[in-house]
């Protein structure tokens, strides 16, 4: 409770502070004591009569990947909104110009002082000497107050070790979304020492979430107002953008110039360390020739883009007419997933210059099988989709996959090969079985071949070449019950299973489940109309082992829930049978709880079952909320981040991840 006193009482020393310096810009008596304008460098000149003009030295700079500044007093002393939050918050840490302008209406008083009118209070003072006296006194005490911080312990340690403390506290692993957690961040960090107030900026614009195109346009603003903050700027994500719901038509989205490739290409260009750009389809318009080349030729870190759904014929056009102009290109993770309108023109120019390339997602594309062998022989492909790519050939493709250097090597940890089923498949069930024994990746733990004619022969060859799989997807597959219980016999490390549309598993799936019951199976997807009556109607489900003794116990049973994308695919999944009502009163009831001591409103985060990230059919290009520090510490991600990640896949990524069938 004395912490919590102390600490409100810095607060309010601290918001006194900034009221006197306020105060003090309209004080007649202390303006007197300023130097003349003629008499300082034409640089440091304030325009008053601009409201918008930055207190930042443009040629101060911070390379938010290595350190914070040495000399602190150098650091913007301003505090910008984040790009995030709503458009009507006011933002108490704005620039002192602009919050003395605000306030030009009041006059200078002290920030104890009554509301009665200050001249009455100067004659008062003349009649009363001690008064005077004791005011005196009150204003010295908080003038050695605000030229002196409070002591802290963390005040003697490093800006780098302030800064490497920040990094930990920057992301609260209890948060419901990406922009509560910046929200909260905002709110309490920043404001506990003057330090950690300039060091704020590195993190509240380093991962920059829009989701409206408002967000957007004060975030621009705000770059093109004071430049320095676009240098902390690394993670550029439109997942979730979109202008639906406001109440406007094709024509007007046209007509709101907030988010457009002049827009976006001028905040690409103040982003010199950006490391991620997620795109999608909602601004696949705006993504020109002009956009493309900031992102392929000028961003020289830049590390992963994602145009996930983007297929209209302006994007496609603005790819015919990019040229890459640098040999090597520093991308890493590179998706193009259902962008079906680009020509094979496209990759053909793009590949070969992909030479530090570890995750391509080609799904719905126009690739064909000669195009694939322009990658680089350097490169080691950890994930690679070559989903529904109806251009594929089966010479061309299976020398691909036996022999080409970039995954032939062990590197492959996911692959995707899935097929529609009314397609004819690229690889005969002959094919399918070559294809698997050759494949060299011992450290495969995704493999989708859903759709192509697999049957026994190819599952005794995928559990013997690949003892860490994990996730396996082989719907429309030709195999028994029988076939499938002794594939899952003694398997512990498989943990997620696709059996959509197999017939034989329709009227067995009750005597699958007892059969594989103590398997490491943690979800099984399949039929929706199947799965919705054997949990009673989307409910739950209790599994027991087939009995085999009537000595000893069968044990406690195992509880399975269903768990839907609103019919699109359906999955059950083993869940805890203890806590699973009081989850479930939790999750459903209409109540609002709010916090005694604060007053804010409690908030109930319900996360997603951990197992759909093994059903997953899009490859995850970003390296998530959770894990922004990483790329510094490690040189290949790949090799620990082979599932997506909370919050890495949301939005349109997580419709065309997880709906599509």
């Amino acid at each position: 409770m004395n912490f919590n006193l102390q600490h409100r009482k810095y607060l309010d020393r601290i918001k006194a502070s900034v009221f006197r310096k306020q105060q003090q810009q309209h004080d007649p008596h202390h303006q007197l004591h300023l130097q003349p304008t003629a008499a300082l460098p034409i640089d440091n000149i304030i325009d008053n009569d601009n409201p918008n003009q930055s207190h930042i030295d443009n040629d101060l700079s911070l390379v938010p990947i290595t350190s914070p500044p040495d000399n602190p007093d150098e650091y913007p002393s301003t505090f910008f909104l984040s790009p995030v939050t709503s458009n009507e918050s006011y933002n108490v840490y704005s620039d002192l110009s602009v919050a003395a302008q605000e306030f030009h209406h009041i006059e200078p008083q002290s920030p104890a002082s009554s509301v009665d009118d200050i001249q009455t209070e100067r004659e008062e003072e003349e009649t009363d000497n001690d008064a005077v006296m004791a005011d005196e006194e009150e204003q010295q005490e908080e003038a050695e107050e605000e030229e002196e911080e409070p002591f802290s312990p963390l005040l003697s340690f490093p800006l780098e070790i302030l800064y490497t403390i920040l990094e930990y506290v920057y992301v609260d692993n209890d948060i419901s979304s990406i922009n509560a957690n910046l929200e909260k961040f905002a709110n309490t960090i920043p404001l506990l020492l003057k330090k950690f107030h300039h060091l704020s900026l590195c993190f509240l614009y380093k991962y920059t979430i829009f989701n409206r195109p408002h967000s957007f346009d004060k975030f621009l603003n705000n770059l093109i107002s004071n430049p320095i903050i676009g240098k902390y700027v690394e993670f550029m994500d439109f997942q979730q953008f979109t202008s639906i719901g406001l109440g406007r038509t094709g024509r007007m989205n046209q007509e709101i110039q907030m988010v457009t490739y002049k827009t976006i290409s001028k905040a690409l260009s103040m982003t010199p360390n950006l490391l991620e750009f997620l795109a999608s389809e909602n601004i696949q318009d705006d993504l020109n020739v002009t956009v493309l080349d900031y992102l392929f030729n000028k961003l020289l870190k830049i590390k992963a883009l994602d145009f996930c759904g983007a297929s209209s014929e302006l994007f496609a056009q603005a790819f015919d007419e990019l040229t890459i102009t640098r040999d090597e290109l520093s991308i890493t993770k590179l998706s193009f997933h259902d962008c079906s309108n680009l020509s094979s023109e496209v990759f053909s120019k793009i590949f070969p210059h992909l030479t530090t390339l570890s995750r391509l997602d080609l799904n719905h594309t126009s690739i064909t099988s000669t195009i694939l062998l322009k990658l680089p022989a350097t490169i080691q492909l950890t994930h690679l989709s070559l989903a529904r790519c109806s251009k594929l050939t089966t010479k061309d493709l299976i020398n691909f996959l036996v022999n080409h250097p970039a995954v032939n090597r062990g590197s492959l940890q996911w692959l995707n090969l899935q097929i529609d089923s009314n397609v004819v498949s690229p690889l005969s069930d002959i094919y399918l079985l070559y294809t698997m024994k050759h494949l060299n990746a011992p450290n495969l733990k995704y493999l989708n071949i859903g759709g192509m004619p697999t049957n026994y022969k190819v599952l005794l060859t995928i559990r013997a070449k690949f003892p860490q799989l994990e996730s396996l997807n082989i719907s429309h597959a030709h195999v028994s019950v029988e076939e499938l219980n002794e594939f899952m016999k003694d398997n512990t490390q498989i943990k997620y299973l696709d059996l959509t549309s197999i017939k034989s598993v329709s009227s067995n799936l009750s005597m699958f489940m007892k059969k594989n019951f103590r398997s490491g199976l943690e979800a099984l997807e399949f039929d929706y109309k199947v799965l919705y009556d054997y949990t009673s109607s989307g409910d739950y489900i209790t599994v027991q082992p087939v009995q085999t003794s009537y000595v000893e116990e069968l044990g406690r049973p195992a509880t399975w829930k269903f768990y839907d994308n609103e019919g699109r695919r359906s999955w059950i999944y083993k869940t805890d049978d203890v806590a699973k009502k009081a989850n479930q009163n939790l999750n459903t009831s209409n109540l609002v709880f709010y916090d005694l001591e604060t007053g804010n409103k409690i908030v109930n985060s319900v996360k997603k079952p951990e197992f759909l990230k093994y059903a997953s059919r899009k490859i995850n290009c970003s390296i998530g909320y959770y894990n922004l520090n990483g790329y510094r510490s490690k040189k290949n991600l790949d090799e620990s981040y082979c599932w997506p990640v909370e919050f890495s896949q949301r939005g349109i990524y997580n419709y065309y991840s997880l709906n599509v069938k």
